[in-house]
């Protein structure tokens, strides 16, 4: 009896020490990306194979599982996920790949948690010091970090590539992001090759949000996808030829085709005063009363409308200046109000017919936003230089 009592004690103190070794070396503090890589962490993201579309580097990422959790949005989104547990990981950096829609993650672990992992059974998609078969291409890799050079620090480096079909970033590809989680907000800020159909601006966008709005949206040039032809009177679409903004602050989906109940803004120029005079001209008295057309010149802003609601609401309407300058486009999105209307929209089959790259935006716009529908709001602002493209994007917790 007392020999058992004494093993049972040796048994429970080896099983304390092994968990205080656990806790001890398991960081509590992020050590983050930064630019350039490491060679260790280039050499980590040299074993992603060449079948991923997408991977991510996550330097500490037991540290940042404990950010994931303080922030309210990425909380939710960590709940939903399948991922290694803290003190499995201790202090490794992990790398994970999508391909195939299955999602692996690489880690290399020191061979105490190496042995716990394997004797507790770990998912099978988390390989533990096992290199990959065929890695990614080496002069790709290469270009890919050159790409992300320039790019913020973070706490993680997420990278689309060019066989990617994912709806965020929508910016070309390949695309490198630096993401940082803040239990207020997730920073991110995305680089790609240059889009040669952007229109580029020596000065920044002036854009301003309203505050009531669900959806606003400032551009130097309308993007080809919102097919504004389909869905609006030919003469309007004229107006945005060189760029506005559309505020919406309502969408009917009980019509055929979805209604937005939106503000179409343009700057007050000479220029666009006489685009604007020919409109007026081309709908005539009549025309005005059955569709409800009204404008507003404001001085410094023509503002133009079918829905009176929405023209007053827009009017009285106070109004959020851009978080960064813009020289392509910039947004700002309601996810609370937003998602439900695209989930609604996502199903009409005539719009998926009438203008179908307007539907296979509203369906990226769901799939990149979806799961953030508790997030108090969402900013993003698209530059270029002409040679890269810059996305910088804000979800902001409630």
């Amino acid at each position: 009896m007392r020999k058992l009592v004494i093993a049972i004690v040796i048994l429970a103190a080896l099983a304390a020490a092994v968990w205080v070794y656990l806790l001890s070396t398991t960081p509590s503090q992020s050590r983050g990306v930064t630019f350039p890589l490491s060679d260790a962490q280039r050499a980590l993201l040299a074993q992603v194979p060449e079948s991923a579309e997408s991977f991510v580097l996550v330097p500490g990422a037991a540290a940042l599982h404990a950010k994931l959790e303080a922030n309210p949005v990425t909380r939710d989104l960590l709940a939903r996920a399948s991922v290694p547990s803290p003190w499995m990981l201790g202090g490794a950096d992990v790398v994970v790949w999508s391909a195939n829609k299955k999602t692996t993650y690489l880690v290399h672990l020191d061979p105490l948690r190496a042995f716990l992992a394997r004797i507790v059974g770990q998912n099978e998609s988390v390989l533990i010091n096992t290199p990959t078969d065929d890695p990614i291409d080496r002069a790709e890799l290469e270009r890919i970090v050159s790409i992300a050079n320039g790019l913020p620090n973070g706490d993680a480096l997420a990278v689309q590539r060019t066989s990617s079909r994912g709806a965020f970033p929508p910016i070309p590809r390949p695309a490198v992001s630096s993401v940082a989680v803040t239990p207020a907000e997730i920073l991110i800020t995305s680089r790609a090759p240059a889009d040669p159909n952007d229109v580029i601006r020596a000065e920044p966008l002036r854009a301003r949000f309203p505050k009531t709005a669900i959806l606003t949206a400032s551009f130097t040039k309308p993007p080809r996808q919102l097919e504004l032809t389909r869905i609006m009177a030919r003469e309007i679409t004229t107006l945005l030829a060189d760029g506005g903004t559309i505020a919406i602050y309502d969408v009917d989906t009980g019509t055929l085709l979805p209604k937005p109940r939106e503000v179409i803004a343009i700057p007050g120029t000479p220029e666009r005063r006489e685009a604007l005079a020919n409109v007026v001209k081309a709908i005539g008295g009549t025309g005005q009363e059955l569709t409800g057309f009204r404008t507003v010149d404001s001085g410094n802003e023509l503002v133009v409308s079918f829905d009176p609601k929405s023209m007053a609401h827009y009017l009285k309407d106070g109004a959020d200046e851009a978080r960064w300058p813009a020289n392509v486009w910039t947004a700002k999105v309601d996810p609370g109000r937003m998602v439900p209307l695209l989930n609604e929209i996502d199903g009409n089959p005539a719009l998926r017919i009438v203008a179908p790259k307007l539907h296979r935006s509203v369906r990226d716009l769901k799939h990149w936003i979806g799961s953030l529908e508790k997030a108090k709001s969402i900013e993003a602002a698209g530059s270029s230089d002409g040679s890269a493209e810059e996305l910088r994007v804000v979800i902001s917790a409630k």
